[in-house]
């Protein structure tokens, strides 16, 4: 026998063992929306990050999986989503899959679906857009770092620490919403689509009205009237846009009064990927924001 090989058959329940915990830590994360996969970043950052399931542009409430996207699900050791009020394609693809649910999360304030012309709450709905509320982002994370320390002990206060930064800055986040848009509480704005209350109220915004309720909807007649009436009583000169949203639509719905557009994205579309990503897009969301309602760069 080789003078080497006992050494080497002392080495192998070590080396077994440490392969066997590698393949423990590494949990497979898979999250809907991009949203999601940058909570997700935060509370993972020195662990791994999340594979985003619904591609940037694609719409995330009527995307058809492809074969590769089941089998990226198939393979997930967890899925995150907001849940059948807004990924309504996804619920068949996870029976039997573990899941992280947003929308049903103890803690998570849902607010309801708001009608059009006058933004008053319709009862019996839910508006999906939870991730938009720093608060709803925080219980999202905390949520998902249980459930992540769960499945990889190894990592488990490393999530409880990221969970904990994660909270401390959107804390930190929701005080710089108060502070600039405190002075702008009573500057009134309307958005392309209706998807941006969880933001609205958190920075204390006011909203009066939408043009649509999916960017795929084309309005009535008798909506834009009402609309443009509004526009014109109540001088109203912010727009919320998106990518591929109608401009005639909107030159239609103010006229000849001059108007400011903050090209807003619900979903975060070209924000990096990475554990500061969340946060950045809420503050560019902001930004847009305030420059539209004060006219200022």
């Amino acid at each position: 026998m080789p003078r080497y090989l006992p050494a080497l058959l002392l080495l192998l329940p070590l080396t077994v063992s440490l392969t066997m915990s590698t393949k423990a830590g590494a949990v497979e994360v898979v999250a809907s929306i991009r949203p999601l996969a940058l909570i997700t970043d935060a509370v993972m950052a020195g662990r791994g990050q999340a594979r985003q399931l619904v591609p940037d542009g694609a719409s995330s409430h009527e995307y058809a999986l492809r074969p590769s996207d089941r089998a990226l699900l198939a393979r997930a050791d967890l899925v995150l989503w907001v849940g059948p009020a807004h990924e309504q394609f996804l619920g068949p693809a996870l029976r039997g899959k573990p899941v992280i649910t947003a929308q049903t999360l103890p803690g998570i304030a849902l607010l309801p679906a708001r009608r059009l012309a006058d933004a008053m709450p319709v009862a019996g709905t839910t508006d999906p857009h939870l991730w938009l509320s720093p608060a709803n982002a925080v219980t999202v994370a905390r949520a998902l770092a249980l459930e992540l320390s769960r499945r990889d002990a190894g990592g488990a206060s490393l999530y409880r620490r990221n969970a904990d930064t994660f909270t401390t800055q959107m804390q930190q986040l929701q005080d710089g919403l108060h502070a600039r848009f405190v002075a702008l509480h009573k500057a009134p704005l309307i958005a392309y689509h209706d998807a941006y209350q969880y933001f609205e109220q958190s920075a204390g915004l006011l909203h009066r009205g939408s043009l649509t309720p999916e960017p795929e909807q084309k309005p009535g007649a008798r909506h834009v009237l009402e609309m443009a009436q509004r526009v014109q009583k109540e001088g109203i000169a912010c727009l919320l846009s998106e990518p591929g949203a109608d401009t005639a639509l909107a030159a239609r719905i103010f006229g000849r009064q001059a108007y400011r557009v903050a090209a807003v994205d619900e979903l975060f579309v070209g924000v990096p990927r990475g554990p500061e990503g969340y946060a950045a897009g809420l503050q560019n969301m902001a930004g847009e924001i305030q420059r539209c309602l004060t006219g200022k760069p």
